[in-house]
Formats: structure tokens, sequence, C-alpha cells
């Protein structure tokens, strides 16, 4: 242990050899693999559940089924259970990093952060011990950017991102498969936009479509900071005077019996999609004491050290059932006007065209079945009769050319023409 004053940059460059940053890396080893998870252990952590031993994957099964009881019967009211077992599986994949980096910025920074802090003795184990601990704080600070939002597995990539699915990337395709995840189903409503001017309505609707068995539960609302934002100042605008409006933060959802806790997370912004679940719905998978981790140091090139982890993540959310999740779907393109495509249009099966020509959106939605629906108008039309007639198409309608998607009335029944779009030059 030397005095602070003797323990400058210049000679912690000859006492930090990268022997005793080796040295460091083995013997807080399970420490600096955990230090990902203790970056975001007060906020993210909170309200998700880390999974510590996952070797692979892990099947979770779910019964999906029915059953209940009537009046006494001799046969025991006996029939046939419709059941169905269903799996989700938390897969982990493997993921490393090597970075070279020449100490001396670093030094320089851990000897001031010491001087800072009032630190009277500094010993060069100290000093190795902080300088790992930096570059394995980042890895988790990375992995915790693309818990909810951004990340998409790509084993050709070289990001975090590309290492595994976030959740939103998770629930995207879940709607998108229209199998699991759907309105139909009770898990999912399309909610449009949300701003100052109508989130309280808009989170209470949401919150009161979601099923009663969900709702009996006590649940986190997860939402980026400018949904709480315009939540809170919507509420203010509306309901300042109210004496029990006693503080402008918001914890719980107004009309939820403090059941729906707001989970605000600074990760979650850009997300399109709000959650109301609970804490053991949302899995983050990880193996801290796989054989696949590691943490070391090397030096391979004068003048640089190179810092080397390999550690393995994945996420999952474990039902989608509508007793476990309700999401809803943001509207992230609202009702522009104007906007023209280029259409081809089938019959009601998708496989005789039709017609082809150009339409544009009006500016004005329905709702039907709670799923948005965005009014276009056609303005050529090779069909004669066709110009000027308006319909609806669902608002994340995409513009591939390919995807063909029903036209509504404005009562939302379908009229028998499906569309695929694209964009105007």
């Amino acid at each position: 242990m030397a005095k602070i004053q003797d323990m400058t940059p210049d000679v912690m460059k000859t006492v930090v050899t990268p022997e005793l940053l080796r040295e460091s890396c083995q013997k807080f080893q399970k420490e600096l693999l955990q230090m990902p998870f203790m970056v975001f252990q007060d906020q993210t952590a909170k309200y998700i559940t880390v999974l510590p031993g996952i070797r692979n994957q892990l099947t979770f099964g779910e019964l999906d089924g029915d059953a209940e009881l009537g009046p006494w019967s001799k046969d025991g009211n006996h029939k046939d259970a419709e059941y169905e077992i269903k799996g989700r599986t938390l897969e982990v994949y493997p993921g490393n990093c090597s970075r070279d980096f020449d100490p001396m910025p670093l030094f320089h920074s851990i000897y001031g952060e010491a001087l800072a802090s009032g630190m009277n003795e500094i010993s060069a184990g100290y000093v190795a011990r902080k300088l790992v601990s930096l570059f394995a704080a980042k890895i988790g600070k990375h992995i915790n950017d693309v818990i909810f939002v951004g990340g998409k597995r790509n084993k050709n990539g070289h990001t975090t991102a590309d290492l595994f699915d976030s959740f939103d990337t998770i629930i995207e395709k879940e709607i998108n498969s229209g199998e699991d995840l759907a309105t139909g189903k009770g898990n999912l409503i399309h909610l449009g936009t949300i701003d100052k001017t109508n989130a309280t309505e808009v989170l209470k609707e949401y919150y009161r479509s979601a099923d009663p068995n969900l709702r009996g539960q006590k649940t986190f609302l997860y939402m980026s900071p400018e949904v709480y934002w315009a939540y809170v100042d919507d509420y203010q605008v509306r309901h300042g005077a109210l004496p029990y409006n006693k503080e402008f933060e918001k914890v719980f959802l107004e009309g939820s019996q403090n059941k729906c806790e707001f989970a605000v997370l600074d990760n979650m912004a850009g997300s399109n999609f709000l959650k109301i679940s609970t804490k053991p719905n949302f899995l983050l998978g990880t193996d801290i004491m796989g054989q696949e981790n590691h943490v070391g140091i090397a030096k391979y090139k004068s003048w640089v050290i190179t810092f080397e982890f390999a550690s393995v993540y994945g996420a999952q959310i474990r039902t989608l059932s509508k007793e476990a999740l309700h999401v809803g779907a943001l509207d992230t393109n609202p009702d522009p006007a104007n906007v023209t495509y280029n259409f081809t249009s089938f019959s009601a099966d998708g496989n005789t065209q039709l017609a082809t020509g150009v339409a544009k959106t009006t500016g004005k939605s329905l709702k039907f079945d709670g799923v948005k629906n965005v009014e276009i108008v056609f303005t050529q039309n090779s069909v004669e009769g066709w110009v000027g007639r308006k319909f609806y198409i669902i608002s994340n309608a995409s513009a591939d050319g390919t995807t063909k998607y029903d036209l509504h009335d404005d009562k939302g029944n379908a009229i028998g023409v499906k569309v695929a779009i694209t964009a105007a030059n």
C-alpha cells in the first residue's frame, strides 16, 4: 500500500504489470463475470428475472386448456379435455470480445478518482482490479441497452445488439406470426399515439382492456420515460386541483387500486410496445459459472494491453398468456395525410390480381376490434369507378409490395379486396 501521492500514473505504469492484471482477473473472476449485472441491478434487474445457471437453453411448458364444475351428475360431467402444452424456450448464446487499450489514460482516470474520493493510500492490486472492472462494467452497459429494445439475433454480427433478441423483438415476431400474440387472443391492443394531451385516457383504456386475471395481480407497466412524462404532464393538467393529488411524480397507474406500478426504464426509449406483466415473466438468462465464461488480460502487442471477456446471454418472455401479459402497440406513424402509395389489388383469397393504381392517406383513422386502421382514397385505379372511393387499411401495413392486406369499409367490414402497397416515388 502506497501513499496516494506516491502512486502517480507514471508509477502505476511500472507496478501494474500485465501479470498483475491477469492475477486480478483470476482472483476476482466470479465478481467480474457478475459485474455486468451490477450495472443494472438498481433499475432493469428490479423488473425482470435474471436466471444465472442456463446451459444452452431451457424450455418452459405451459398447459393451455379448460375445466369447470357443473351440477352433480352420475357421469361426473365427463367430456374429453381440450388442451395443449406449449413450450417457450430461453436460449443463451455465447459472445466474446477483445479490446486493445493503452492503460495510461485509465491510470490517470483512476488516480484522479482516488484523489477526488479522499483516499490516502492506494495499492497496485487496487488499481489492477479497478482497471479490469471498468471494462467489465462496459459489457454490462451494452447488455442493459438491448434487453428491451434494439437486440436482434445475428450470428454474423459484432455488437451486443446482435447477440440475442430483445423483448421488443420477441414481441414483434410474435405479432407478425399472428398465432399467440394477437387482439383475438386478448393479449394485444393497438393504442395509437400517446402524448401529453391523451396519455391519461389511453393508459386507463389500456389497463382496463387487460384480462381480469392479470388486473387482479400486482403488475408492472413497462414504459419509456417519454410515455411516463406524457402521463404525468397530462395528469397534472386534468387533475392538478384534486385535493389528493399532492405529488407530481406517479408510482401507480391511476385507477388500478395500486396494483399496477410504473416501471419506467431508460432502456425502453424508442420502444413501440407498452407491456403489463410481472417480473417473473421477463427472463434474462446467462451461465455465470459455465466453462464458456472468461475474463482475462493479455499482452500481444507493444504499448498496449488486451482485455478479453466471454460469456453467454439470452432473453425470453416466459408466457404470452393473456393472464400474464398484455401488450399495447404504439403507432409510430400517426395518421399522416397525403402520403402516396402505389398499389396492386387482389381478390379476397389473394390469388387473382384485380387492379393497379395509386392511393393516398387522408389523415383519418378508426379502430376496428381495437386495431387501428388508416383511411386511404384511390386517386388512380385501372378499374373504372374506383377513383375517389375511400377504404381503411391497418396502420402498420408494410410497404414491401408483397404482403397483402384486407381493405375495410368505415364499419370495419372486409370488402373482399386485398392490396399490396409500395411507397410512391
